[in-house]
């Protein structure tokens, strides 16, 4: 229903209508939305419990020649009108949930619904363990692509100690500001597209810790010319630094073996693998539709 279209438990009515589908799925009686939503209020979280069930079988037959994968997560928000909705970090009333995918199979692994005043970095590290223990006996994650809601010391930490390979977008600071201040221009090399042309973008690359985790890592730094008309910035992103008519951004990883160019365009898979990948869970899936308020979900009982 909601891959037609559907955006509310009245429009089960056009799946009722649709001869060739109920046939299909085998649906002889479809029940009033009433009954559904109550059906469904009973059956509370067990129902995507199960779905989680089968998510892991399919995930061991999709990764059965794989022993090491890449996982990209997001949060992403859905915006919503019932009143039981918080406040996003965006001003909308809504929701934020995040969501873990396999890059080598564009997979979701885990999902954790939250309310949308729940910000995108609470708990990452927990969400992360989540992804890891759904993974099928034998398959490791070799590698962490996040934005800078995972640039936590925690993360870092957690993995340097299992030895994942990390990428992962920092958050700008005012030493990290001053450092990029005080680079001149024989410091910067230029960022090599795929077809081996220099891009806009140029890199610099230096190491760097984070909190009190003395331990460093690589810091990857690009700069881009500001173009075009100003633009009057109202919050700037955390993520990104304006001096002297360039925007700067950089990357904590532990790539060494790749060059710079190398990484960033290896980071920037991300946007395809999971940004992209949620992008279809909202719009060919339904994903950014509440058709219910499952928090009032009451216990399954018999009887």
């Amino acid at each position: 229903m909601q891959h037609e279209g559907g955006i509310r438990l009245d429009d089960l009515k056009y799946l009722k209508k649709d001869e060739a589908i109920t046939k299909l799925l085998g649906l002889k009686d479809i029940p009033q939305p009433d009954s559904v939503g109550d059906w469904l209020r009973r059956m509370g979280t067990s129902g995507v419990d199960a779905i989680s069930l089968i998510n892991r079988e399919l995930c061991r037959i999709a990764l059965k020649e794989t022993n090491g994968i890449t996982l990209d997560i997001d949060a992403s928000e859905i915006i919503s009108n019932k009143k039981e909705a918080k406040k996003t970090y965006k001003y909308n009333q809504g929701y934020m949930p995040m969501v873990g995918h396999i890059a080598e199979i564009n997979h979701v692994i885990q999902t954790d619904f939250r309310e949308g005043n729940v910000a995108p970095k609470t708990e990452n590290l927990e969400f992360i363990k989540k992804c890891v223990s759904n993974l099928p006996k034998g398959v490791k994650l070799k590698n962490l692509r996040i934005d800078c809601a995972g640039y936590q010391k925690s993360i870092i930490k957690y993995c340097d100690e299992e030895e994942i390979h990390f990428a992962i977008r920092a958050i700008k600071s005012k030493s990290l500001t001053s450092y990029i201040n005080n680079l001149d221009e024989t410091q910067w090399d230029p960022v090599i597209k795929s077809d081996g042309k220099a891009s806009q973008i140029s890199s610099h690359r230096t190491t760097h810790n984070i909190s009190d985790y003395k331990k460093p890592f690589t810091l990857i730094i690009q700069r881009t010319a500001k173009s075009g008309q100003l633009e009057l910035n109202i919050g700037s992103p955390s993520d990104e630094i304006e001096s002297n008519g360039y925007v700067y951004r950089a990357i904590a990883t532990s790539l060494d073996h790749m060059s710079d160019s190398e990484s960033i365009s290896w980071y920037g898979m991300r946007a395809e693998k999971s940004e992209n990948k949620i992008k279809e869970l909202m719009l060919d899936f339904g994903g950014a539709h509440m058709l219910m308020n499952l928090k009032k979900a009451v216990p399954k009982q018999l009887g």
